[in-house]
């Protein structure tokens, strides 16, 4: 487990460039991130999948190749790369199973895999229950619906796995990752309302 200090220190060093990728490469972007981050109130969606019922397919396009890097791997793709905070949550929580699509070789999207004893603000997580957690598409490959294509790749292989139910959570304020869950077969099973870093944690 990672102390607080190294999280608190990994989470200031990629500040900027966390707030820049997800608003916008301007001053006002660190405002954003702040006010949503820190002092607004919001709603997150849960929603889940049964990994026992139909999948949906994932076909990605010509050129994309999915892999589960190794953390040694990893750090080799993230090397000399400007990359979002995304990218650095085996360092902040100690997480170590990701996804990474690449498009002939270049990082293009990640996406985290939470389970049970695993640390989580939003999720009490049973056996059998995994969380797919902090993924991003880097900007040139935004638009292309990695995400729900992505989707479909991960829960083969957490059913492959043994698991029997996925699930993540979501903030209201972004339709594009709603609708590309939703487009995934996930469905919402519950709402978690926040104040800044402090809510309720959700039973699945």
């Amino acid at each position: 487990m990672r102390s607080l200090k190294t999280k608190i220190l990994l989470t200031v060093s990629n500040f900027r460039k966390t707030a820049y990728h997800h608003y916008g490469n301007n001053h006002s972007s660190i405002i954003k991130f702040i006010y949503y981050s820190l002092i607004n109130v919001n709603t997150f969606i849960v929603v889940g999948i049964d990994l026992d019922g139909e999948l949906p397919a994932y076909n990605l396009e010509e050129g994309f190749e999915v892999i589960k890097p190794t953390i040694e791997e990893l750090d080799k793709l993230r090397g000399g790369k400007d990359l979002p905070r995304e990218f650095y949550y085996d360092q902040i929580h100690g997480i170590k199973n990701c996804f990474i699509a690449l498009y002939e070789n270049e990082v293009a999207y990640i996406h985290w895999i939470y389970v049970k004893g695993d640390p989580n603000r939003f999720l009490i997580l049973s056996d059998g229950v995994a969380e797919l957690n902090y993924n991003t598409a880097l900007p040139k490959f935004r638009g292309k619906r990695l995400q729900s294509k992505m989707l479909g790749y991960i829960f083969e292989d957490l059913r492959k796995r043994g698991f029997k139910e996925a699930v993540g959570v979501i903030n209201e304020k972004n339709p594009p990752a709603i609708k590309g869950a939703k487009r995934a077969g996930m469905e919402e099973i519950g709402r978690i309302r926040t104040l800044g870093p402090f809510n309720r944690k959700f039973r699945v």
